[in-house]
């Protein structure tokens, strides 16, 4: 695993609707090379990403009024810090709130980021939502030793055919898939992961970073 990385820390998107305000969370970003922390002020924005579809990997119901569309990258600590948060979150909900994952891999920083996103979406070819879930919970759980060795041991275990999950991985079958969705973010103020999008109707508001339960359920609260 690489050198950890120091990761800005910044305020909360401040929101104001309904009379709710929301301001002054402190977020944790992973932002690649080494940079002192300082506090920045972020203007109240929203996001226009991709609208959630069935080509996405969901958590929860699709017909959930409010999604959670996390842009993440498997060897991101904050990203495994945040991961039973937002599951907690979706559990919690009684089908209010859904989840939904995108690919944001931080190449310059994370040498498996890539390869573990596209083991991740090879793995679903064959085994859909539930063995993409599957494989992110292992990686989540564990990102010491990650590697195209565990990845493919892990396909084997969860019941893939092998031989076509490595053409799958050897072939960048879904490269211009993470590309695309890495791109969405990056295009949206995404520039660390975690990158979270709460949408709400045609409302989406972006979160940077891994907010604590108490705050992204502020910001949730807030749009509802």
């Amino acid at each position: 695993m690489p050198e950890e990385k120091k990761f800005e820390l910044t305020p909360s998107v401040a929101i104001l609707l309904a009379g709710v305000f929301v301001a002054g969370a402190i977020l944790f970003v992973n932002l690649g090379p080494a940079q002192p922390t300082v506090a920045v002020e972020d203007p109240v924005v929203e996001a226009n990403v991709a609208a959630p579809s069935a080509s996405d990997h969901w958590i929860g119901s699709p017909e959930a009024p409010i999604v959670l569309v996390e842009y993440s990258d498997f060897q991101c600590p904050f990203c495994a810090m945040i991961h039973p948060t937002l599951q907690r979150i979706v559990e919690e909900s009684g089908g209010e709130v859904a989840w939904v994952y995108r690919h944001l891999p931080l190449e310059s920083i994370h040498p498996q980021a890539l390869p573990s996103a596209l083991a991740s979406e090879c793995i679903a070819e064959q085994l859909g939502n539930e063995g993409f879930w599957a494989f992110a919970d292992d990686m989540f759980a564990e990102q010491s030793g990650m590697s195209e060795a565990r990845y493919e041991a892990l396909a084997g275990e969860f019941g893939a055919d092998v031989a076509q999950y490595r053409a799958c991985v050897e072939s960048e079958t879904y490269l211009s898939k993470i590309d695309a969705q890495a791109l969405d973010a990056q295009a949206n103020g995404g520039t660390g992961t975690p990158f979270t999008i709460v949408v709400a109707g045609e409302r989406q508001v972006p979160i940077s970073g891994a907010l604590p339960y108490a705050q992204i359920m502020a910001v949730i609260n807030s749009v509802r």
